[in-house]
C-alpha cells in the first residue's frame, strides 16, 4: 500500500527567532503529532500558519510554542479512514462516506494568553475550522483560486471570549468544472504537458479547501492522451484526496457533441458494448476516482441512450459500484422527456443522481424559458422524489457561456439570488450535495462561485445564526450601505428587465442552432419568440411593430436605468478609495463588477439600435428608399456604442487573472471550440455580427459563424474513438 500524501510541518514553525520586533504578538498553533501526520490536517495547519504570517507581518507564528500572547488549541483526531490507491481489488471509496466538517471554535484568557480551542471530530473538521477562523473571522477573502485578499493586522483582533461555529448543510459541497468548455482550466485537467498544469489545478483544488468544500468534479473529454493521462489524473486525484475533497469524473455513455468522452462508439460493434465498457473501466479507474458521473444522451436534443441501449448503463452501473467500489452519479439534462417522466432516473438503487437547472433561473419560479420549457419545476419534482431514496445532489449553474453571458459579456446578477434561493430550498428538502456547475470565472463570476461556497455553510457567532443573503459576500469586500443598496438596485433592475420582462431574449446571442432551419433550429437559452428573417421579409407591418415596439422600449429603459446606477456606483466606490475606507483589493474588484454592469448597459443601448436598424430596413424596402437614409445612420451608433463597450473589455482584460492569450484568443483546444472563452467577449463578436446580420440582410447559422459545426457535432465519433 502506498502511504497517503503527507506535508511535513515547516522549520519555521518550529523555531522561535531571537530577534523579533518588541511589540510582535506571539502566535502559537498547538497541534498533536497525530493530527499533522493526517494529510488534511497537516497541509490546512501549515497554509493557515503561512496566512497568519503573511497578515501578522511583525509577528511570529509557530508551532506549539512554550510562550505566546496567542494560542490556537487544536483537537486530537484522527481520519477515519485511511487514503490508499486501489488495487485489483475492491474499496471503500470515500464517496460513500464523508466525514464530519463541523466546527466549533471558542475564546478565553488565561494567565495573560488568549487560549482559541477548537472543536471538531474529524481532520476535515479542523480544516474548515482554521479556514473559517481566517475568512470569516480575521477578514481573509479566498474569492478566486489565484487571488486572495491578506488582510495587514497588527494586533489581535478579537474580544477575549466569542464563540464562533459552523456546520455544513449539505454532506458533499463542491463544483464541476464544465470543461466541454474551454474555461480557465480545461487544457490543464487534460494535458499533463502543457507548463504549469498540475499547478494550476493544485491552486484550484486549494482554493475549494480553503472555502469548506469537499467535492470536485469535471467533464472528460475524447481527445485526452489515452496514455499519458491517467499519471496526471492519478495525482490531481491524490493530492485532492490529500486535502479532503473527493473527486469525480464525468463521461458519456456516447454522447457525439462538443468532444465528450465516450465509453462505448456506437457504431463499433467490436468488441461487444460490454466489453468496451470494461475496457474503458479499467482504463479510467487507473486513477482511484470516488464517483463517476454519466450522461446518457447523444447529445443536446438528440437521443436518450437509456432506452435503446438499457442493458449497457445497467452493466455501467453495476462495475462502477461492484468492481470498482465507486459511486455512480446519474446527470439529468433540462430537456424534458416529451412522454413518460420527465427527467431520466438511473438504473440501480445504489446509484446517485444530479438534479440540473441551467441559467440565472431558479427550480422554483414560475417562468424560465430554456431549453424550450416553460420553467424548470419538474426538476425540484424530481429532487423531491429522488432525495427520499437515493444519494442526491442539487447540480446548477452559476453561469452559462455559449451565447449567454461571459461571452456576450453580462454580469448577471440573478446568478445570484436564483442560486440562494435554491439551495434554502434544497437544504430544506434535505438533499446530500451540491454540486455546482462552473463555466468560468472572469467578467465577476468569481463572485457568484465564492458566494455558493459560503451558502453551503451555516455559521453562528456566539450561538447567534449568521443570516446570509443574496449581496452578502459584496458587503463583506466593502460593507458601506450606499454602495450594498446601490448593488441591491442593479440586482432589482436586472431582475426586472431581464427576467420578467425578458430581455434576455435580446441581450443574449443566438445559438446556430436557432438559425438553422426547422426541424433542427432547437430552443437552448432564452430567444425571441420570432425569427428576424421572418420579421424582415415576411411580417406585416403590424406584426413587425407588435414584436418589437415593447422590447425595444424596454431595452431603452433598461440601458438608461443601468447606466444611471452604474454611474453612481462609480463615484461611490471612487469615493470610499479616497477615504481611504476600501483596500486597494476590494477596490479594484468592486470597479470590476461595476464595470460588468456598465457594459449590460451598453449592450441594451446597442441591442436597441440594431433592432431599430431591423425595422428601418423593412421600411425602407416598402418604400424603395436608400438604406443610407434611416438604417445605417442606425447602424453607425450602434458602432460607436460597440467601440465604447470595447474600452470597457479591455479594460477588463487587463485584469484577467490567467494569459489572455490561453482565456480570450483563439487557439488550439481540446474542446470542440478553437478558442479561450472569453474569445468573443475580446472584440465584441455577436455585437458586431448582429449589426452586419441586419446591413446583409443575412440571418442564418452560416453568416459570420464562429463555431467550427464538425467539431461541435461530432458525427464522426459514431464510428471511430
Amino acid at each position: 500500500m502506498k502511504m497517503p500524501i503527507r506535508m511535513i510541518i515547516p522549520a519555521s514553525l518550529l523555531i522561535v527567532l531571537s530577534i523579533r520586533p518588541a511589540h510582535a504578538l506571539t502566535i502559537s498553533i498547538d497541534a498533536s503529532e497525530r493530527l499533522c501526520f493526517n494529510s488534511v490536517g497537516s497541509i490546512a495547519i501549515s497554509d493557515a500558519a503561512e496566512l497568519l504570517r503573511r497578515s501578522f507581518s511583525r509577528s511570529l507564528v509557530a508551532h506549539n510554542i512554550r510562550t505566546c500572547q496567542i494560542r490556537i488549541v487544536l483537537p486530537d483526531v484522527v481520519s477515519n479512514r485511511d487514503y490508499c490507491i486501489p488495487g485489483p481489488s475492491v474499496r471503500p471509496y470515500l464517496c460513500t462516506a464523508v466525514p464530519d466538517a463541523s466546527y466549533c471554535w471558542s475564546s478565553r484568557k488565561c494567565k495573560g494568553t488568549i487560549i482559541l480551542t477548537l472543536e471538531a471530530s474529524s481532520p476535515e473538521g479542523v480544516a474548515a475550522g482554521l479556514y473559517g477562523l481566517l475568512q470569516e473571522k480575521l477578514g481573509f477573502r479566498f474569492y478566486h483560486p489565484r487571488e486572495s485578499i491578506v488582510p495587514s493586522l497588527k494586533k489581535w483582533p478579537f474580544p477575549e471570549q466569542f464563540s464562533f461555529a459552523g456546520s455544513p448543510r449539505f454532506e458533499k459541497r463542491g463544483f464541476h468544472l464544465h470543461t466541454q468548455h474551454p474555461t480557465e482550466l480545461t487544457e490543464q485537467l487534460h494535458d499533463p504537458s502543457l507548463a504549469g498544469a498540475f499547478e494550476d489545478v493544485k491552486c484550484y483544488i486549494d482554493w475549494l479547501a480553503r472555502n469548506g468544500q469537499n467535492t470536485f468534479q469535471f467533464f472528460l473529454l475524447r481527445e485526452v492522451d489515452r496514455k499519458t493521462w491517467p499519471a496526471h489524473a492519478r495525482r490531481i486525484v491524490e493530492y485532492a484526496h490529500s486535502r479532503g475533497i473527493r473527486c469525480g469524473i464525468e463521461i458519456s455513455l456516447s454522447m457525439i457533441q462538443q468532444q465528450a468522452f465516450q465509453t462505448i462508439t456506437i457504431l463499433r460493434l467490436y468488441p461487444s458494448y460490454q466489453q468496451q465498457v470494461d475496457d474503458t473501466l479499467a482504463w479510467l479507474f487507473q486513477a482511484p476516482w470516488d464517483y463517476v458521473s454519466l450522461d446518457v444522451t447523444m447529445g443536446e436534443h438528440l437521443p436518450f441512450l437509456d432506452k435503446l441501449l438499457p442493458d449497457v448503463q445497467m452493466h455501467i452501473e453495476q462495475q462502477v459500484e461492484k468492481k470498482y467500489g465507486a459511486r455512480l452519479m446519474y446527470a439529468t439534462h433540462v430537456i424534458a422527456a416529451n412522454n413518460g417522466m420527465k427527467v431520466r432516473r438511473p438504473k440501480l438503487p445504489n446509484s446517485g443522481i444530479m438534479i440540473h437547472s441551467v441559467m440565472c433561473y431558479s427550480v422554483s419560479e414560475h417562468k424560465a424559458p430554456v431549453y424550450g420549457n416553460q420553467n424548470q419545476r419538474f426538476m425540484l419534482e424530481a429532487a423531491i422524489v429522488e432525495s427520499k431514496r437515493r444519494e442526491t445532489w442539487y447540480w446548477p449553474e452559476s453561469s452559462y457561456w455559449v451565447g449567454f453571458d461571459t461571452s456576450v459579456p453580462l454580469l448577471l446578477l440573478p446568478y445570484l439570488d436564483t442560486r440562494w434561493e435554491d439551495m434554502e430550498t434544497m437544504a430544506r428538502l434535505g438533499v446530500s450535495g451540491h454540486l455546482t456547475f462552473s463555466s468560468g470565472w472572469e467578467w465577476g463570476y468569481w463572485l457568484v462561485d465564492w458566494s455558493i461556497a459560503r451558502w453551503a455553510w451555516q455559521l453562528k457567532d456566539n450561538d447567534r445564526e449568521r443570516p446570509t443573503s443574496p449581496m452578502s459576500r459584496v458587503t463583506e469586500l466593502c460593507n458601506d450601505p450606499e454602495l450594498k443598496w446601490l448593488m441591491a438596485q442593479a440586482l432589482a433592475l436586472q431582475n426586472a428587465y431581464l427576467k420578467d420582462k425578458e430581455l434576455l431574449r435580446f441581450m443574449s446571442a443566438l445559438t446556430p442552432f436557432s438559425e438553422l432551419p426547422h426541424p433542427f433550429n432547437k430552443p437552448f437559452q432564452p430567444e425571441p419568440k420570432f425569427r428576424y428573417g421572418w420579421l424582415l421579409n415576411e411580417a406585416t407591418s403590424a406584426e413587425a411593430s407588435q414584436a418589437l415596439t415593447e422590447p425595444v422600449a424596454d431595452l431603452e429603459g433598461y440601458a438608461l436605468r443601468m447606466g444611471e446606477i452604474a454611474n453612481c456606483l462609480e463615484k461611490r466606490i471612487n469615493q470610499l478609495n479616497k477615504d481611504g475606507k476600501i483596500g486597494e483589493t476590494p477596490y479594484r474588484l468592486l470597479v470590476e463588477l461595476e464595470r460588468g454592469l456598465e457594459v449590460t448597459a451598453l449592450r441594451a443601448r446597442h441591442r436597441a439600435l440594431t433592432l431599430r436598424a431591423l425595422l428601418a430596413k423593412r421600411g425602407e424596402h416598402a418604400g424603395k428608399i436608400d438604406h443610407s437614409r434611416v438604417s445605417e445612420p442606425l447602424l453607425a451608433k450602434a458602432k460607436l456604442v460597440r467601440h465604447q463597450a470595447l474600452i470597457l473589455v479591455q479594460r477588463q482584460e487587463d485584469i484577467y487573472r490567467y494569459q489572455a492569450e490561453q482565456i480570450a484568443r483563439q487557439r488550439l483546444s481540446i474542446t470542440a471550440y478553437p478558442f479561450g472563452y472569453l474569445y468573443p467577449a475580446s472584440n465584441l463578436f455577436f455585437w458586431e455580427r448582429e449589426e452586419e446580420q441586419v446591413r446583409h440582410e443575412r440571418f442564418d447559422a452560416l453568416f459570420m459563424n464562429l463555431w467550427d459545426m464538425r467539431r461541435t457535432l461530432g458525427l464522426g465519433s459514431l464510428f471511430i474513438r
